[in-house]
């Protein structure tokens, strides 16, 4: 009897197992379904469309007008969920408004075309961005669009209007935004690797985690955006604009900044090895900790600059003015520091063993346990400079202005030093 009754029991609770799942199958198919009617498009307001080229408010969704001549039309509102609009001629046509999420536009000729505000968003799933590889947008108005996760590869945004576009993990790799405005647009976490935003206008824009690798952003305005851990490696950052911009724990290995403008821009943390900064303008600016490894800074000017704790380890700084920087623990081990102005600066426990500081302008600096062993102060100014505890061990101290010889003990550090407005010989 007890084996019956388990049996019965077993079986009715496999049934009822079983009809839950019926029950979900069918819910999931008519959910389906619902989806699948939501993206059929109203005949009616196909053939209007291609009638007239007036469809405002249309129901398109799902429609094929691929290839169609839809110059100039006037789409304002327009339902294009899903819509295939691949190759089709949309240049200069109004879709202010439409919604075209998941919309297929790879090669769609939209230049000069109004988007404001239209939504071409994701909701996450790769298969649901908006597709606009190799599309043409030069000139379009895309001011305020929802663009986040939109697949742009290779399309042409010259001369576009993004203002507080969301283009946040878009992908805009090969892209052409040369002259763009794209002023407030959020960039966040975007793929531009390779991208063209040479004289780009990006005043504030967001492009934190994006990655711009090989970008060409020369001449481009980055004045305060926020490109906090960034990834810039080998970007084309000639004389762009970063007045007090964000770079935070950015990659800039190999970039270019020749003569880029980073006035108060913070870089705590960030990777510059090996870049090139030559004649950069950087007073004021916050690199603690920043890695500056093999760096070109020929004539650049870092006065005022926070440096503490940096690597500047075979840094190139010959011509360079770092007029009260402050660089205390900082590495600048084989540095090239000729004719370079260290005037006030705090270099206090600093590693410039092996520097080449010929002719360097270091009055009044603080030099305090710095370690000055085996490098080259021939012909340098130390009137003023705070020696105490530094180690002047094989330190080249030829033609030195302003300086006495300390008293040297066994293990190369001074007892006591004295600076004095005679040349030392």
């Amino acid at each position: 009897m007890k084996m019956r009754a388990f049996a019965t029991v077993a079986l009715i609770s496999v049934m009822t197992s079983a009809c839950s799942e019926n029950k979900q199958s069918l819910k999931a198919t008519q959910v389906e379904q619902q989806q699948t009617s939501s993206y059929s498009p109203n005949p009616v307001d196909v053939k209007r469309l291609q009638e007239t080229k007036q469809c405002q408010g249309c129901n398109l969704a799902g429609a094929d007008l691929s290839s169609t001549n839809l110059k100039k039309a006037n789409l304002q509102g327009a339902d294009l969920r899903a819509a295939n609009l691949s190759g089709a001629d949309l240049s200069e046509a109004n879709l202010t408004g439409a919604d075209l999420r998941q919309a297929n536009l790879s090669k769609t000729n939209l230049q000069g075309a109004k988007l404001t505000g239209a939504q071409l968003n994701w909701s996450g799933d790769p298969n649901t961005r908006a597709n606009l590889r190799q599309a043409n947008l030069s000139k379009a108005n895309l001011i305020t669009a929802y663009l986040r996760g939109a697949d742009l590869s290779e399309a042409n945004l010259s001369g576009a209007y993004l203002h507080a576009t969301d283009l946040n993990q878009a992908i805009l790799i090969k892209a052409n935004l040369s002259k763009a405005d794209l002023a407030g647009v959020k960039l966040s976490n975007a793929d531009l690797r390779n991208a063209n935003l040479q004289y780009a206008t990006m005043l504030g824009v967001s492009l934190n985690g994006a990655n711009l690798s090989n970008a060409n952003m020369q001449y481009a305005n980055l004045e305060s955006a926020s490109l906090i851990k960034a990834n810039l490696n080998s970007a084309n950052l000639t004389k762009a604009r970063l007045a007090s911009a964000k770079l935070d724990g950015a990659n800039l290995s190999s970039a270019n900044l020749s003569g880029a403008n980073l006035f108060t821009a913070t870089l705590p943390n960030a990777e510059l090895s090996n870049a090139n900064m030559q004649k950069a303008y950087l007073h004021s600016a916050e690199l603690s900790k920043a890695n500056l490894s093999g760096t070109n800074l020929i004539q650049s000017d870092l006065s005022a600059a926070l440096l503490n704790g940096a690597n500047l380890s075979n840094a190139n700084l010959k011509g360079s003015n770092l007029k009260r920087s402050s660089l205390t623990g900082a590495n600048l081990s084989n540095v090239n520091l000729q004719g370079s102005n260290l005037q006030g600066a705090d270099l206090t426990e600093t590693n410039l063993t092996q520097a080449d500081m010929t002719k360097t302008n270091l009055a009044q600096a603080f030099l305090t346990k710095t370690d000055l062993g085996s490098a080259n102060l021939q012909g340098a100014t130390l009137n003023g400079a705070k020696l105490s505890g530094a180690n002047l061990k094989n330190t080249n101290l030829k033609n030195v202005v302003g300086f006495n010889q300390p008293s040297i003990i066994s293990d190369g550090q001074q007892s006591e030093l004295h600076t004095s407005p005679n040349h030392h010989n």
